[in-house]
C-alpha cells in the first residue's frame, strides 16, 4: 500500500468520525467522558518529584522513635522526596505519615520500628481519622524505609506481602471516610510508590459532568470536540 492511498484511507476514517460524532453526548458517553476527566485531574494531583532532596539533619536526629506530631509546610509533589530523605540510612525501620490537604502537607507523624524487619503506625486508626476530621485532611501519605545492609546485591524498593495487606487495610477504612491513601517504599533516599486508593467523594465526577453538561449540545463544533475528547484521550 503506498503513501498516497494509506493517506486517502486515513482521512476517509477522519471524515466519517466527524460526520458520526456531531451530535451531542448521551448520558454514558458523558459519564465516561467525566470519569476520564476526573482521573487525568487525579493523576495530576498526585504527581510527586522523583529526585532526592536535602532534609534537616538536626530534626533529623531530634525524630522521636516512640512518635510524635510535627507541624509542617510541604508541597504535597515535594512530600515523598524529603520523607525518603529522612528515613534514609536508618538502621531501624521507620514510618512516616503525612497529613495533606489542598496540594499542602501540614502535619507529619513520625515513629521507630520495633526492629530492622517491622515497622507499625503507633497511632490508632481513629486517632488518624480524628486528625483528618479536625482539620479537613484529604489525604493521608504512609512511607516505611526497607534498611538495606548490602545495597550492592539487595533491592529493598518493593513492597512486602504484609505491606500489601497492610495498605489495602487502611485503604478500605480511609477511602470509607473520604480520605485518600497514598503509600510508599523508601530506600536509600528514594521513594517508591506501591499503592494509590481515592475516595468517591474526592474531585468527585458529578463536578465534572456538570462542566461537560454546559456545552454539550451547544453545537456542532463543541459535540466534535467532546467526542474526540471522549475517544482519543489517551492520546489527546
Amino acid at each position: 500500500m503506498n503513501t498516497l492511498v494509506l493517506s486517502l484511507i486515513l482521512l476517509a476514517i477522519a471524515l466519517i468520525f466527524i460526520v458520526t460524532h456531531l451530535h451531542a453526548l448521551n448520558e454514558k458517553e458523558v459519564r465516561t467522558l467525566a470519569d476520564k476527566r476526573r482521573n487525568k485531574a487525579i493523576k495530576k494531583y498526585y504527581t510527586f518529584h522523583e529526585g532526592e532532596t536535602t532534609v534537616d539533619m538536626e530534626f533529623k536526629k531530634r525524630m522521636n522513635p516512640k512518635g510524635a506530631f510535627y507541624y509542617v509546610n510541604e508541597n504535597l509533589s515535594d512530600f515523598p522526596s524529603v520523607a525518603a530523605g529522612l528515613l534514609k540510612y536508618k538502621k531501624h525501620e521507620w514510618v512516616i505519615l503525612g497529613f495533606e490537604k489542598n496540594k499542602t502537607v501540614e502535619l507529619m507523624w513520625t515513629n521507630k520500628g520495633i526492629n530492622k524487619e517491622a515497622v507499625t503506625i503507633h497511632l490508632a486508626t481513629e486517632q488518624i481519622l480524628t486528625k483528618c476530621n479536625d482539620y479537613d485532611y484529604s489525604s493521608v501519605l504512609i512511607f516505611h524505609n526497607h534498611p538495606n545492609s548490602d545495597p550492592h546485591y539487595q533491592d529493598c524498593s518493593s513492597p512486602s506481602e504484609q505491606d500489601i495487606i497492610s495498605a489495602q487495610t487502611y485503604s478500605d477504612i480511609l477511602n470509607n471516610c473520604g480520605i485518600n491513601l497514598v503509600e510508599f517504599v523508601c530506600e536509600r533516599g528514594a521513594h517508591y510508590k506501591y499503592h494509590f486508593s481515592e475516595s468517591d467523594i474526592f474531585l468527585p465526577a458529578a463536578e465534572f459532568a456538570k462542566k461537560i453538561h454546559e456545552i454539550n449540545g451547544t453545537s456542532k463544533i463543541h459535540n466534535l470536540s467532546l467526542h474526540s475528547e471522549r475517544v482519543f484521550s489517551f492520546i489527546l
